[in-house]
């Protein structure tokens, strides 16, 4: 394997190599319901007590990427805690899951979950499974190959994530020529840069966002009574750091 890429046999005599995660989860996904079944396969990020869906492989649940669910509620809360197993066959037998919320509101005979972690440890999110059937009890012998995985995944995503951290703080040197000379704020073409590519970003891994407007008072008044250096430095002073 050479680093930065995966290489999944997905099918005897054929083989796939991706070196993206989004591309490197729906081939995980893919390989795993071959081999395991599983009507639902997800790869999911956690935001605070959001538990948003990344990539799905659906087959009956209905789940889109973009979900939301509350991560709280979920076996994958409980699986990360250590509260419950990496695969449960009879998800009903696990007593961490059988009070899991989110069994009341969906159909979960059988779970599959492992974390996806980030280089200092820190929760991601997971790769998981349900099936609103029971399993059978020989699929606990995948959960080497299922950890492996997972840990593939995992430095992927900490090697696409570390580059897009360097890439975005070349944009914000390219964006420098995008300024106001005069309050040193990113003008039109700027802005329109900047919210562009981080909105790929945040639908691309699941990060929250928001724009903060601010309305300045009296700056006609300074405008009128001052001269224009002051009211340069109003403009500027409150969108520094």
């Amino acid at each position: 394997m050479q680093a930065g890429r995966l290489h999944l046999e997905l099918n005897p005599g054929e083989a796939s190599m991706v070196n993206d995660f989004a591309a490197a989860s729906r081939a995980t996904m893919a390989f795993l319901r071959e081999r395991l079944g599983f009507q639902l396969w997800m790869v999911t990020r956690t935001e605070g007590n959001d538990w948003i869906v990344l990539h799905t492989l659906d087959q009956g649940y209905g789940v889109n990427p973009g979900k939301v669910f509350c991560w709280s509620d979920s076996f994958c809360s409980r699986m990360a805690q250590g509260l419950g197993p990496n695969i449960a066959p009879q998800a009903s037998a696990v007593p961490a899951y059988a009070n899991a919320p989110i069994g009341q509101q969906v159909p979960i005979g059988a779970y599959v979950g492992v974390p996806l972690r980030r280089a200092d440890g820190s929760l991601f999110g997971t790769l998981c499974a349900i099936d609103p059937e029971p399993q059978p009890e020989r699929i606990r012998e995948e959960q080497p190959m299922l950890l492996l995985l997972a840990e593939l995944l995992s430095g992927l995503l900490e090697s696409e994530l570390s580059t897009a951290d360097a890439v975005r703080r070349a944009e914000r040197a390219e964006l420098d020529a995008t300024r106001d000379g005069m309050t040193d704020l990113y003008n039109r073409r700027g802005w329109d840069m900047l919210l562009a590519r981080e909105e790929e970003r945040c639908r691309r891994y699941g990060h929250p966002a928001c724009v903060v407007s601010l309305d300045l008072d009296d700056l006609k008044f300074i405008n009128d009574t001052q001269d224009t250096p002051p009211a340069t430095c109003y403009c500027g002073a409150p969108a520094r750091p």
